[in-house]
């Protein structure tokens, strides 16, 4: 069975984004496997120290991360499986929407960086405190406190633009979700899962609906 390496804080949480991206792919897929949470500090016992994060898929003897590059590996190998992208046009949006999505994490991480920190295992919170000060260059507390204000405009300004477009398609990849909208999903997912503060309901309107269309079908959530 395929293992699924995926970031995980205190209480078995899953929170990384990207790690939410393929377990989506692999719901969707309709692929058996087991999902193995991971500390941040146990990263570099995966694969005897081959990667530096997750996630990692284990199929076999076969090992991969960069969640585009696993997502296309599931694709190719389960072709008779729903796709993810269902064309070449799919998957080139969806690159563009990785892109996009991508810009969110700044936002979140000034929104949430303290509360992150707060969802971890013990055992990870010193790595984290240490190195996320040292780029931020200032106290979690105050980089969260300073600036969560700001960074919830942005990211609310950043997602008018996907509220727009879903006013007029039930999801970012037509009438079915898929990949792009697994991308997305999992960035907001993180959002949710680690603040104390930000609920779903602060969502504009048509990406509420939409992420609890998508929380429902393959988290079983509400």
């Amino acid at each position: 069975m395929i293992k699924l390496y995926e970031l995980a804080g205190k209480n078995n949480l899953v929170f990384s984004p990207y790690c939410w991206r393929v377990r989506l792919a692999l719901l969707h897929k309709q692929v058996e496997f087991s999902g193995v949470d991971t500390a941040f500090t146990e990263i570099q016992n995966i694969s005897n120290g081959e990667f530096k994060a997750v996630p990692v898929l284990h199929d076999g003897n076969f090992a991969l991360n960069e969640s585009f590059d696993i997502v296309e590996y599931l694709e190719e190998k389960y072709p008779l499986k729903p796709s993810l992208f269902n064309s070449n046009e799919g998957k080139a949006l969806a690159k563009f929407i990785e892109t996009w999505a991508n810009t969110l994490h700044g936002d979140i991480a000034k929104m949430a960086i303290a509360d992150i920190h707060d969802c971890l295992q013990e055992k990870d919170k010193g790595y984290f405190k240490t190195s996320r000060e040292k780029f931020f260059g200032n106290n979690l507390e105050s980089i969260q406190s300073e600036n969560h204000e700001t960074a919830k405009v942005n990211l609310l300004s950043k997602l008018s633009i996907l509220d727009t477009y879903l006013t007029k398609s039930e999801f970012i990849s037509g009438s079915t979700p898929l990949y792009a909208d697994f991308i997305v999903f999992g960035t907001l997912k993180w959002l949710i899962e680690t603040s104390q503060v930000f609920q779903v309901s602060h969502f504009s309107e048509h990406v509420e609906k939409w992420f609890l269309k998508i929380n429902q079908m393959y988290c079983g959530e509400t």
